[in-house]
């Protein structure tokens, strides 16, 4: 049995998740709907993402998996890491089954959850994404002090 990529596995849970999102913004709101599974689908990958995950990692150091992306590297320095993403593919299929606020829920948001717990010592920002509609996404890490 072959495994399947990150973008197969992204589009099995859009069909799972999608219905779900959908009765839950009828029912409660597009608002509530979107912040309780969004932070329900980040706090579960921030969990598996960063068990045994060291606190001072450099971003260059940490990734891998089969990411549908290309990126280019802006800076690369000891306090300081960036990088574009000028290609992705979860955003592709997105935008293109107009569902770009359910793939920011099952893919983008996820990297402000693992940052946002301080994984690695690093802040994390990423002003703009793709697949909100930009041309490429900015990933912007910056050493927090100690």
């Amino acid at each position: 049995m072959s495994k399947i990529t990150s973008l197969e596995a992204v589009k099995i849970q859009a069909r799972a998740v999608g219905p779900i999102l959908k009765s839950l913004e009828a029912e409660i709101g597009e608002e509530k709907a979107r912040k309780l599974i969004g932070d329900a689908i980040a706090d579960a990958w921030a969990d598996f993402a960063l068990k045994g995950v060291g606190t001072d990692n450099h971003p260059r150091d940490v990734g891998g998996g089969d990411f549908p992306v290309d990126s280019v590297i802006v800076t690369d320095a000891e306090t300081e890491y960036r990088t574009k993403l000028t290609n992705c593919k979860f955003a592709e299929y997105f935008r293109s089954i107009d569902e770009p606020v359910l793939g920011a829920l099952l893919t983008c948001n996820i990297d402000h959850a693992v940052y946002g717990r301080g994984a690695f010592g690093w802040h994390f920002e990423r002003p703009q994404t793709q697949m909100m509609g930009a041309d490429y996404c900015d990933f912007c890490f910056t050493k927090k002090s100690d």
